[in-house]
């Protein structure tokens, strides 16, 4: 009995685990305000064709830090062809309460150029 308790928690907490997930919000750069409250995770996906040496890079304009980069992921659509852009899924947290402004930037690492593009988002941490 035991067993069927354990193997139905696990399973209750994997079902819970990405229903959370899922429910996280995606912003993309149409989106310029983004509110969170603290321990909140969100998404903020980038158009972004790698296969050209341009990505995103991610710089925080405040006093401390609201937010913090958990991760990053690049998605291809299903059946991609080669030299296909797909999105740069930056995956953040909100950590304590303030405004944050978020500014990426799509260049090529080795290039001292301006980059190609610049992105702000204005974060504010309830």
């Amino acid at each position: 009995m035991k067993k069927i308790i354990n193997a139905s928690s696990i399973v209750f907490l994997l079902v819970l685990a990405s229903i959370s997930y899922s429910q996280e919000k995606t912003y993309t750069e149409k989106d310029t305000e983004i509110s969170a409250g603290v321990g909140e995770n969100f998404t903020i996906s980038l158009e972004s064709n790698q296969s050209t040496g341009y990505s995103w890079s991610v710089g925080m304009v405040s006093d401390n830090a609201q937010v913090v980069v958990a991760g990053m992921d690049y998605d291809l659509p299903d059946n991609a062809k080669t030299g296909q852009g797909g999105a740069e899924v930056w995956h953040m947290k909100a950590v304590a309460p303030g405004t944050v402004k978020l500014m990426f930037y799509y260049a090529r690492s080795w290039e001292k150029e301006a980059p190609a593009k610049t992105l702000t988002f204005n974060v504010n941490v309830k």
